[in-house]
């Protein structure tokens, strides 16, 4: 007979029943299933007890019941455990190969990276064994650690794979070098080895769940915050955006996309995206452009839409098939207001249409006198010599006007128009600029009627105040009728108030909303020959407002009437710094 087999008693029925704490009809039926070897050499079965002890090792609860009841020459697995702890380092080192072959990457690593993994892998070890030690009972403090250490990697990206890889090259090692040791030391430590195995395998594959389940616990938290962050995204954009089912009915809507269309959003819902967006009579909607094959990349376009109440929108779409298992099952959609950019496209080719218009007619005349007087001047008499001068002269003060108007435009709008305020007489101010209007507006002093008082004193700058004064009487006699009154009005003490007032027939209410924009002071159609760049009401408002003031239209269908107010000089008390 074998070591193992002389070094190890065998039993009776009874004895081995009472041994594994079964009825012995349970022992035999065991032994006749061969669960448990027996010898049949006598009447009763005989067991050896390695083999019972062998049998509790592959069934008891994670190493539990009796297995520690070992004989007192039964070799101690403890032995085994701290052989292996020995080894631990040798086991790091081991696992670094056996990481390099299954995972390419890591051969690539420098020495440093090397190094940081063997001392991870020796303190991974060393960890293991010394739960071992403790039997069945898995520190929980460990296990609480390692699904820390699996949601970090999860938040990190870490491949979850590597970290399982590592795990089992861990375990195997554990089971390879247990092997190795229990064979250097004889037969008689295989029950040993069994033993211990029966408390390693169950603590790493707990201590394998514990990674991955911290691991994929923070993957769906994850999942779940970038979802709750769109949906806060979606629900807070300033982009309409929507979802429909197949035959084109809206599934979803956000806010945006029912300020857009002036709708609530609940009643967008279960509607059809084409009866929502109602098509402007210059673009018609068809349902092919707002549900387009998956296969064919959606490409953005626009659209005009007319709400229910009447506002014109245009819209900048972009559509694309929504996919699930390659397959079709809707469409999504987002939109962009592009209004406001479209209005300003057409005020900057009405602004330019204006300029282009404005400098033909006094380039035109320039151009005519001046070829006339080159062909035909030892023809040109004196005085027509010096009415064509005139001509020419005023025309090119008209170029000269437009451009300043064009700089200070610019200035305006680049917030770096330099200004000199200062106390000023309001009447001094109103004659010089009088002055300065246009003459092909007649006389002026004739049309316009002053009612300043004398003494009336405002904070300004007066070059600007008198371009001010001098844009509204213009814009007065281009667009309304004499006479033009400019007059003081009542206000507070720290104030001074004047108004630019015509008889003509007012201003049209469409047109006062805009009417201090940059190109729509006054419709084209509305006005006379030599109406100008239309900037005059767009610099009176600029320049009142950079002095400080305030400039409003009050008038009606007696007239127009322009509203300016203004502070007065500050006392030299008032104006001391301390």
């Amino acid at each position: 007979m074998s070591e193992r087999e002389t070094s190890r008693p065998s039993v009776s029925l009874a004895e081995a029943a009472k041994y594994l704490s079964l009825p012995e009809e349970s022992v035999r039926s065991l032994a006749a299933a061969g669960y448990v070897e027996a010898s049949t050499d006598s009447s009763e079965p005989v067991f050896k007890m390695v083999d019972l002890k062998a049998f509790l090792a592959r069934n008891a609860d994670n190493g539990s019941g009796n297995l520690l009841e070992l004989a007192e020459d039964d070799p101690d697995p403890q032995v085994l455990l701290d052989d292996l702890d020995a080894r631990s380092e040798d086991m790091a080192r081991r696992a670094f190969d056996i990481f390099a072959a299954a995972i390419p990457e890591a051969r690539g690593w420098s020495l440093s990276e090397r190094a940081r993994f063997i001392a991870q892998s020796k303190s991974r070890f060393e960890a293991i064994l010394a739960v071992t030690g403790q039997g069945a009972e898995v520190d929980e403090a460990l296990v609480d650690d390692l699904q820390e250490v699996g949601a970090a990697a999860a938040w990190a990206q870490s491949p979850l794979p590597q970290l399982l890889v590592t795990l089992r090259i861990s375990r195997d090692l554990v089971v390879q070098t247990s092997v190795e040791l229990a064979e250097e030391r004889g037969g008689r430590w295989g029950l040993a080895l069994s033993l211990l195995l029966t408390r390693v395998l169950p603590a790493m594959d707990r201590l394998t769940d514990a990674l991955a389940q911290g691991y994929w616990s923070a993957m769906v938290a994850r999942e779940e915050e970038a979802s709750a962050r769109y949906a806060y995204v979606v629900e807070h954009s300033s982009d309409g955006v929507w979802e429909v089912d197949l035959d084109g009915c809206i599934q979803y809507a956000n806010p945006a996309l029912a300020l857009l269309l002036g709708r609530d959003v609940e009643d967008l819902e279960g509607t059809l995206l084409t009866e929502a967006l109602v098509g402007d009579e210059t673009d018609r909607i068809s349902l092919d452009r707002l549900t387009p094959s998956a296969a064919v990349p959606s490409e953005p376009f626009e659209l005009a839409i007319r709400r229910a109440d009447g506002v014109r929108r245009v819209l900048a779409v972009r559509v694309q098939a929504r996919l699930q298992d390659d397959q079709v099952v809707g469409f999504q959609g987002v939109a962009r207001d592009t209004t406001a950019l479209h209005d300003l496209e057409a005020e900057k080719n009405e602004f330019l249409a204006l300029v282009t218009h404005d400098l033909r007619t006094p380039l035109s005349t320039i151009l005519g006198l001046g070829a006339s007087l080159e062909t035909l001047g030892d023809q040109v008499t004196g005085p027509r010599i010096q009415r064509m001068g005139e001509a020419i002269r005023r025309q090119a003060e008209r170029i000269s006007r437009l451009a300043d108007d064009l700089y200070d435009v610019s200035r305006l709008e680049a917030h770096s128009l330099l200004l000199s305020p200062r106390p000023v007489d309001l009447s001094q101010v109103v004659e010089a600029a009088l002055d300065s209007v246009d003459p092909n507006a007649g006389d002026v002093s004739a049309l316009v009627e002053r009612k300043i008082p004398a003494g009336v004193t405002v904070q300004a700058d007066p070059r600007r105040l008198e371009q001010v004064v001098a844009n509204l009487v213009a814009n007065a006699l281009e667009h309304g009728a004499a006479p033009v009154v400019v007059e003081t009005l009542p206000a507070g003490p720290a104030e001074v108030r004047f108004a630019v007032r015509d008889h003509g027939g007012g201003v049209a209410d469409s047109v006062v909303p805009v009417m201090f924009s940059r190109v729509h002071t006054l419709s084209r159609h509305q006005s006379r020959a030599g109406l100008g760049t239309g900037l005059g009401l767009f610099l009176v408002k600029g320049l009142v407002e950079a002095m400080g003031g305030r400039v409003q239209y009050t008038g009606s269908d007696k007239g127009a009437v322009f509203e300016v107010t203004l502070g007065v000089p500050r006392r030299p008390a008032d104006s001391m710094v301390l």
